[in-house]
């Protein structure tokens, strides 16, 4: 990672693309004040007391785990003040709070990363709660990101399944993207892909490891997070990292914030999209037989509004009924995707099992998740597995069977 670092270069791809200089330290987080003398920090009641934040230039959220709203990014910046960096201390909400503040306020952002959970800390971009829905806006990247593999690894346990959850999720984006490609003829990079599925198969072969808080288990998944986020700055946007995996996590999320409800920590809904998207692939490579079915858009409305306001279910639908795509070819799919699916699907399993996506399955009605499934591809207008799936009216059906 560090080869690329500030560095431009023209692709095979035919694009040029831009590496932001980020500098990585290792150091202790106590050493935190010393690294930023000048800098705002933020932190939450869990982070906090990580570091002797000086009270002079911290902020420090009354809730253990802040929601990244808009309410709480004006906060940050109102509080920042005149001081020209802001810091988080903490994983992914901090650290797009941070950001996204930084950004909008005119003012360099750092991190200090206190658990391998999420690819947030190298991105440039911040998905924010805006009225209750969550929209992906552009920020900025890290000046300097400090590394405490200790804090790391003895981050809580379910921040390291989900930083597996969230990881392994490269491999069906990775898949979704080349899917949309043959479909929609839509661009694609082979160097984001070939920049990190060696850190990938790693991390999936390692995943017991890293739930053991193995020091280079752990820090072999943070690498990954932090190559992950800055494939989304090379690319522009998420596209790298993110399918219907994430747009099954975020449907989740948005159920969970629609009630005012603290949702699972990301990583552990992610985990639940790509079980969703593995078993999709599955039923696409094997040609499984799933019955036909319509899923009318009236039946689809009346579903999101069993979820969600009829403001955010509006919104849902001008995004879904803007999506257009070219003919399904189903066998030209299946030979592009024949390799990463044969060596990639078996490690995906393994790895399911070892961070124990089944308990999070079952902290959900069968009922609830199949609706989840059936509704995703309606919340953005990315092209994946569950749009072909609609495309061949197996969605329904699809959504039934798999739980």
């Amino acid at each position: 990672m560090k080869d690329i670092l500030g560095k431009t270069f023209e692709c095979t791809c035919g694009r040029i693309h831009e590496v932001p200089d980020i500098e990585i330290v290792e150091s202790s987080i106590k050493s935190a004040p010393d690294i930023f003398p000048e800098a705002f920090f933020i932190a939450d009641l869990n982070t906090a007391s990580l570091v002797n934040l000086p009270e002079r230039r911290s902020f420090v959220f009354a809730e253990k785990r802040p929601l990244t709203t808009v309410e709480n990014v004006n906060r940050v910046i109102e509080e920042s003040g005149d001081f020209p960096e802001i810091v988080s201390i903490g994983s992914g909400s901090l650290t797009d709070i941070a950001r996204y503040a930084a950004y909008l306020s005119g003012k360099q952002f750092s991190c200090v990363p206190t658990a391998p959970s999420v690819d947030a800390y190298t991105s440039t971009v911040a998905p924010v709660l805006v009225d209750g829905v969550k929209k992906t806006f552009k920020a900025i990247p890290p000046r300097k990101i400090l590394i405490d593999i200790d804090i790391l690894r003895n981050a809580p346990i379910d921040l390291l399944r989900a930083g597996v959850g969230d990881i392994i999720a490269k491999v069906p984006a990775r898949m979704d993207w080349i899917l949309s490609h043959i479909t929609n003829n839509e661009y694609i990079c082979d160097f984001v892909w070939d920049d990190i599925k060696d850190l990938l198969k790693e991390v999936l072969l390692r995943s017991e490891d890293i739930l053991k808080r193995e020091k280079i288990a752990v820090r072999t998944l943070m690498n990954a997070q932090l190559v992950s986020g800055l494939n989304m700055v090379i690319m522009g946007s998420s596209r790298p990292a993110s399918g219907a995996e994430h747009m099954v996590s975020h449907l989740i999320e948005m159920f969970h914030e629609e009630r005012g409800e603290l949702p699972p920590f990301h990583g552990l809904t992610v985990m639940i999209g790509v079980f969703v998207s593995m078993k999709a692939y599955e039923v696409l490579m094997e040609e499984k037989n799933l019955p036909v079915e319509d899923f009318p858009i009236d039946e689809r409305r009346k579903e999101l509004l069993e979820l969600f306001d009829e403001k955010k279910v509006m919104e849902f639908l001008k995004t879904y009924e803007g999506k257009r795509f070219q003919r399904v070819d189903l066998e030209k799919i299946r030979k592009a995707l024949e390799d990463i699916y044969s060596e990639f699907l078996p490690l995906l399993k393994k790895a399911l099992e070892t961070i124990d996506v089944t308990s999070m399955i079952r902290k959900y009605r069968r009922e609830f998740l199949s609706k989840i499934v059936r509704l995703s591809n309606t919340i953005r207008d990315r092209f994946t597995i569950l749009d072909v799936f609609d495309e061949m009216k197996l969605l329904k059906s699809f959504s039934r069977e798999i739980f």
